[in-house]
């Protein structure tokens, strides 16, 4: 519990906590094979496993165990008298219960003698991580993800389990577990696109080890980029193999990554107004979290070009970043398309002009997150902690557009409460419209309107059906010459051309200006300031 309190202490939200397979025993006598399998709670490492998971919950916490189950059950098991009476094993003899899930008396004593057991002292769903190919002519993980999810459906709150890829068509189980990933910029180059091709075929709900889990090397840069896109990921789940340099605390790393990653986890438990409801639609209509591009441009062949580029829901665009950074100017690149229309960077507020492609740059501490016009995002707006309750205050993040709404979903002990909200720039007017039974939401809610990419005021309502009016006039603009000069700072080029550059731009009268002073610069440079110009004339 000391590492939950760390966490508590850095103000560092968690919603569950998945033990590893050393939660069982490993160090078993030889005659009885590997220690892989196991499902005996190792008391040396947790002397008291019902106190434990009560703490947990009393945190506001799940609990997930994780189980290679290849080995079957053997004789110095807990549960073996059980399961031997069930089976009908030789004790004397210490005949295992062979793994064998094609037999229905072995997949009642393995759930009812061995998982119920555990669940009972408070584990709330299981991690399958079958990694031992197939028996015979056949893969056994589909039926192990298949049973094991039509059993937790027994739950009130609905099914779930974490599990391996066992094909097409598997996605209709687990939230899949895509394997121990090598640390390395190769392995995260390939997630965004792996993750936005899955929803080819129906497997949205991925949970990839955040920051990679063995072999590689420690590099801090490559760290926070794994969890920026882990935080725009269906699920955020950092995870390692036991190494004392291979951790992925926040803390563990230096004051500067580890405050950038806390930005990011929070901001990750601040999203889940949002991310519920859009898996909500994933549930109900089948509509990925993270989809390609070209799910919604199939005819511009540019969707096709972008292929680490996603819509992150109905209202966010992603474009990870994938390479180290430049270090003369500390940032890096990738190459946006951005569909017609107008977008706005969710973080600096900036607009871009749809219809173009173009290379974006962004210091190790911004990931490019980019709202389509007229978006709507809620979020957490009261204090987060550990859990997922309800929050007392929503805060909603617009981006400038014409007539858009957001409906937000809700869902607790079998009720559901929705939020509707509507926003008119024309007319310059909210609408807040709910529908449901409000007694599963604080009663003192309240909801922030905050008109992003403006110089508009906050607007607070209360929760219930309201309206109200504002005045928009134009957007935020930035300053050309102010951003040059951030860049310049910076960067590590030599004054005197830093002096020429910023008095050229400063002395620029029009577009040709800006073209003639671009002609001029380096590949690295020019990009940079390119995207500037862009952003300074929308």
């Amino acid at each position: 519990m000391d590492l939950i309190d760390r966490f508590e202490t850095e103000k560092i939200p968690l919603s569950i906590g998945v033990l590893d397979m050393d939660w069982h025993i490993t160090d078993i006598p030889a005659r009885f094979g590997s220690g892989w399998t196991g499902y005996s709670w190792n008391r040396n490492l947790i002397p008291n496993p019902e106190q434990l998971l009560q703490q947990l919950h009393d945190r506001k916490l799940k609990l997930s165990l994780n189980v290679h189950p290849a080995d079957g059950i053997r004789a110095y098991e807990e549960a073996y008298p059980q399961i031997a009476k069930r089976l009908g094993l030789n004790v004397e003899l210490e005949e295992p219960a062979i793994f064998d899930f094609f037999n229905p008396s072995f997949r009642e004593a393995y759930f009812k003698d061995v998982h119920y057991e555990l669940e009972k002292q408070g584990v709330d769903f299981w991690w399958i991580d079958w990694q031992q190919g197939t028996q015979g002519m056949l893969d056994p993980l589909w039926l192990l993800n298949h049973y094991h999810y039509q059993d937790s459906c027994k739950n009130a709150e609905g099914g779930l389990i974490l599990s391996r890829y066992a094909g097409p068509g598997s996605h209709r189980y687990p939230v899949g577990f895509s394997g121990d990933t090598i640390i390395s910029w190769n392995s995260l180059r390939f997630q965004p696109y792996f993750t936005a091709t899955a929803s080819n075929i129906g497997y949205s709900w991925w949970s990839h080890d955040i920051g990679g889990h063995m072999l590689g090397d420690y590099d801090e840069e490559l760290q926070t980029r794994w969890l920026q896109f882990g935080v725009f990921s269906p699920i955020t789940r950092l995870h390692s193999s036991r190494s004392p340099f291979n951790s992925k605390e926040p803390w563990f790393f230096s004051e500067t990554t580890s405050k950038i990653m806390k930005k990011y986890l929070r901001l990750r438990h601040q999203m889940i107004p949002y991310l519920y409801t859009m898996n909500v639609q994933t549930h109900e209509e089948g509509a990925p979290l993270i989809s390609p591009i070209y799910y919604f441009y199939p005819e511009n062949d540019e969707s096709y070009n972008v292929p680490n580029q996603y819509f992150f829901g109905t209202e966010l665009m992603v474009a990870p970043i994938v390479e180290k950074m430049d270090l003369t100017f500390q940032s890096a690149k990738v190459d946006v398309w951005f569909p017609e229309g107008e977008w706005y960077d969710f973080f600096s507020e900036k607009k871009y002009t749809g219809g173009v492609k173009l290379s974006i740059y962004r210091d190790v501490s911004n990931i490019p997150v980019f709202a389509k016009s007229g978006a709507i995002i809620p979020l957490v707006g009261s204090e987060i902690g550990m859990g997922v309750d309800l929050p007392e205050v929503v805060d909603w993040y617009v981006f400038p557009g014409k007539q858009h709404s957001f409906e937000m979903i809700e869902d607790q002990n079998g009720q559901r409460y929705k939020t509707r909200l509507s926003i008119d720039w024309e007319m310059g007017m909210v609408e807040l419209a709910l529908q449901g039974d409000s007694s599963i939401v604080p009663s003192n809610r309240k909801h922030r309107i905050h008109f992003k990419g403006t110089n508009v005021s906050i607007i607070e309502l209360p929760n219930k059906n309201d309206t109200a009016k504002f005045e928009w006039k134009d957007n935020k603009r930035t300053s050309l010459n102010d951003e040059v000069f951030r860049l310049l700072k910076t960067a590590s080029l030599p004054y005197e051309l830093k002096d020429k550059l910023l008095n050229q731009f400063i002395n620029a009268k029009n577009s040709h200006d800006l073209m003639n002073i671009l002609h001029h610069q380096d590949k690295e440079l020019r990009g940079r300031l390119l995207e500037m110009i862009f952003t300074s004339q929308n």
